[in-house]
């Protein structure tokens, strides 16, 4: 009997101490190069948030050697007007031309960073950005959504960017808040 209840304490303390690993809360799915993945996605890191908001910033101080170096060589990039780059050099060439013919300074309204529970490599960063684009003749308002996925290392891989014009509505609720000196 003192053995059982030796092995019952025993047994009650390995047990205590290993509880049960619990899955990780997911929602909602991911297809981006895996159509056969599974597992679902959860939240990511604000880490990798930071980082895309640092690389947006050396786009708006146009800091090519800055942008370069967060750049893999081999960035995979789909702009909103069917633009497809496919190098890090090619996408300084692209901001240096684009930059020489506009100013283009992005703002950051939101951002939140998912992973696929089975994606060892990195995250994705969902973001919006107020941008605004003046040329000499014309200033451009538009809502962008960037989608950035970026390694474990640090390093944009891949980033797709969907734009739509903004509303009267939401130019007037922006000249307000200019006006105010509201940023």
């Amino acid at each position: 009997m003192k053995y059982f209840l030796t092995i019952l304490v025993v047994l009650g303390f390995v047990i205590a101490c290993n509880p049960p690993v619990e899955a990780p809360k997911t929602a909602g799915f991911s297809n981006i190069w895996d159509y056969d993945a599974s597992g679902g996605i959860m939240i990511g890191s604000q880490e990798s948030v930071n980082l895309l908001n640092d690389y947006i910033e050396k786009h708006n101080k146009r800091d090519y050697e800055g942008i370069h170096a967060m750049n893999i060589d081999s960035i995979q990039i789909s702009g909103p007007g069917g633009e497809r780059i496919q190098t890090s050099d090619e996408h300084v060439a692209f901001l240096k031309t684009w930059f020489e013919q506009a100013d283009t300074q992005w703002k950051p309204i939101w951002g939140t960073s998912v992973k696929g529970v089975n994606d060892e490599f990195g995250s994705m960063v969902l973001s919006v950005f107020d941008t605004k684009t003046t040329t000499k003749d014309t200033v451009i308002r538009t809502n962008d959504i960037i989608q950035a996925y970026i390694s474990n290392e640090g390093k944009i891989v891949a980033f797709w960017v969907n734009s739509r014009q903004l509303t009267a509505k939401e130019l007037a609720d922006i000249a307000a808040a200019e006006k105010s000196g509201v940023n």
